[in-house]
This record gives structure tokens, sequence and C-alpha cells, in this order.
């Protein structure tokens, strides 16, 4: 199949290259962010839990495509803080038990491609919590167990989540500052911890349960935590993760998603990554509304009284962008500050470059349909493997 490009109109793009100034002095290049991604390729080879997790050759490879794109900042995947508490196979660890020179060294090197012509180095933390898978199989078909059985955080007691939870960040953004990224973002979308600490269903009857300002503290807290270790000062940047479809399906109220922001806002985090629904189609319903309201769209309507909350905290959204078009909309109208790319990224990892420069205007057709994120998902995997093969070149460009 040939490769072709979403029909769309050219655009005036030099918004998109405007640099951005994040709260606590560091500065982005331009609006765009590489969005994590799942890459399943960091050492899972042995069940050596001083190895497990950390940056493989091919890894290296891969960030140093992105490295070379154009972005502004660069977002890893997920690297997860408790060996015992992990989603998959093959995801980066930043760990207590792995940390040793050597570790060091591999992650300053991934730091060190990622921000290659100027990006900044931002690592997504993680920890699954009660998503805990309790063993895998590697590459040599070998079995090995994780953990025999992994306690609910939401069980754990006040000294435990000293200890398992805000210990583990704290940590992790030590190593990864020590390392030369520029910063962290806190995973609390899609059931990680953060989320499963925001939903009503968490009724602990501590200061971590019950009314929305408690059930928000895990998360606050963690930051806390963070810059306990590595200050504002610093300009570590420390963003977090939210995905509207989790307050959505939980049956959060407008209400309580408000409070969550502004509860963000406040507390001093540097730049907030909004996920949830198809900004193409967000972006003609916000046109239109502009005279008239017909329906409601639960994605539009949280980036838009969102964008109102956070003022300091800098607004990147991740969802389904296709045209330029969409994304200099977006920011001209004041839904967003910067613009998340995801899989586009694997079929095209200069695109960025390309799209500043105005000599793209759309995104890559994945000639996939939305019905088939299974088979989009697993492509980009095959892509991501095929850069990671080879360390960028610019010669061959």
């Amino acid at each position: 199949m040939s490769f072709s490009r979403i029909s769309t109109a050219a655009v005036d793009t030099a918004v998109l290259g405007e640099p951005l100034i994040f709260r606590h002095g560091k500065k982005a290049n331009n609006r765009i962010m590489k969005s994590p991604l799942s890459e399943k390729m960091y050492n899972w080879k042995q069940h050596n839990l001083e190895t497990l997790g950390l940056p493989t050759e091919e890894i290296i490879n891969l960030y140093s495509h992105w490295g070379q794109g154009g972005y502004g900042i660069i977002l890893t995947g997920n690297l997860g803080v408790d060996p015992k508490y992990v989603g998959e196979a093959g995801q980066g660890l930043v760990t207590l038990e792995n940390t040793n020179e050597e570790s060091r060294k591999l992650f300053a090197k991934q730091a060190q491609v990622m921000k290659a012509t100027g990006a900044l180095a931002i690592a997504q933390t993680n920890h699954v919590g009660k998503l805990a898978r309790e063993n895998y199989t590697n590459e040599l078909g070998q079995k090995h167990t994780l953990v025999e059985s992994a306690k609910n955080p939401l069980e754990f007691s006040v000294e435990e989540i000293e200890e398992n939870i805000f210990k583990r960040f704290a940590h992790a953004a030590s190593v990864l500052y020590e390392s030369g990224f520029d910063g962290m973002e806190m995973h609390s979308a899609h059931g990680m911890i953060f989320n499963q600490f925001l939903v009503p269903e968490n009724q602990r009857n501590d200061k971590y349960g019950g009314s929305i300002e408690n059930r928000t503290r895990l998360l606050l807290d963690t930051y806390k935590a963070v810059r306990g270790v590595v200050p504002e000062s610093t300009g570590f940047l420390v963003g977090v993760k939210l995905n509207s479809r989790d307050f959505q399906e939980c049956g959060m109220s407008r209400e309580d998603i408000i409070k969550v922001c502004q509860l963000i806002e406040n507390a001093g985090f540097d730049f907030v990554e909004l996920t949830g629904g198809a900004m193409e189609s967000a972006i003609k319903e916000a046109q239109k509304r502009q005279t008239t309201i017909d329906r409601e769209n639960f994605f539009l309507d949280f980036v838009a009284y969102t964008s109102e909350i956070f003022k300091e905290t800098v607004v990147y959204i991740t969802g389904r962008w296709q045209t330029a078009n969409a994304m200099v909309s977006s920011v001209n109208m004041g839904l967003t500050k910067g613009v998340g790319l995801g899989r586009w990224s694997c079929s095209e990892p200069e695109f960025p470059r390309k799209l500043i420069a105005g000599e793209v205007f759309s995104c890559p057709d994945y000639k996939f349909t939305p019905s088939e994120f299974g088979q989009m998902k697993n492509a980009a995997h095959w892509q991501m493997k095929q850069l990671g093969d080879k360390e960028y070149d610019s010669n061959i460009r």
C-alpha cells in the first residue's frame, strides 16, 4: 500500500513553532509534544531486579530518531517506579532496585539522544497499582514471577504509602534529574494508581479517601515528595496526565473534576497532558458552537473548562490529531497551549520539523478505522521496532 497523507488544505503553522515557557523557567522550543507510547523495548531478557527495565541499545536508537524530529518536548513511555507493580513486560523501570552507576549511564544516554536538537526530555513515570501483573514470559519463552500477590494500594497503610509511593517516585525523580532528564510526568490516567485513588469508589476512612480533596491528596503529596528531592528552583518539570474518559466512566461530577484541576493548578505542576477524545471532531464542533450548540461533547466540554482553570500549568492535548488546521485552531481558540502526537510519530518521526516548516499539513494516513485500534497499535510497535534497529543517521535522510 502506497504512502499517503490525510487530505487537508494548507495553513499557516507559525503558531506551532512558538516556544512555551513553563512556570519554573524551563522553555520548550515549540508547541509540539511527542506523547508517551508503550515501546516494550527495555531490558527484560533476564529476571534480575538490578537490570530489569533498563534502556537497551534499541530503545536508545528509537529515541535518537525522535530526538532529531523537531519536537519541543519528548516523553518516554511508562517508566515504572516499583518492579512489583508493572503493567507489561518490556516497559522501562526506574527503581530503587535497578539504580547503580551503569543504569545512570544508560538513562543519561537516553536523555542525551532525546535532547540532540533541543527538545526537552521528559520521562513518564507510573505505578499501576491494582492492575499489576503477577508474571510474564520473556522472549526466550521463559516464564518468570514478578510478585506472588500484589497488595491493592487502596489497602495500603499511611506508612506503606510513604514507603511504596512517595519514596519511590521521589527516588525516580532524583535519578532522572541526575541523568539529564528535564522533567517527569506522573501518570494519572488509564486506571493508574493516582486515578484509582481519584475515583468515587475510593472510600478510605483516612485523609486519602472519601472527599474529592482527600482522593486527590495521593497525587499532590507525591508531587511534594518529588519536589523534596528535586526542587522547583532546578527548573526540573513535573507534569501530570489526565484522561477525560476516566472521569466520565467513573461517574465523577463536573464539580469534582473542576476541583481536581484547581488543586493541580495550585500545587505547582508545570504541565498537564489531557487526553480522552478526538480533537479533529472536537475542533469542528467548537467552531460550530460559536453560533449554536446542538449537542453535548464530554471531551470538548472537559477541554473547554479545564483550559480556563489552568493558568500557570501549561496544557497539552493528546487526542488523535490529523491536520495542521485543527492544531492551529485549537491554539488560536485557547483550548490548548501544546499539541501531543502519539502513533503518528512512529511512522514519521520527523513530522514536527516538517509541520513547523510548512512542508506538510497533515499526518500520514494509517488506513485503519477507529474500530481497528488493536491493528493500529501493533503497526506502531512494528514501526518502533524498525526505528530501534538502527540509530539515526543524518547521512541517509
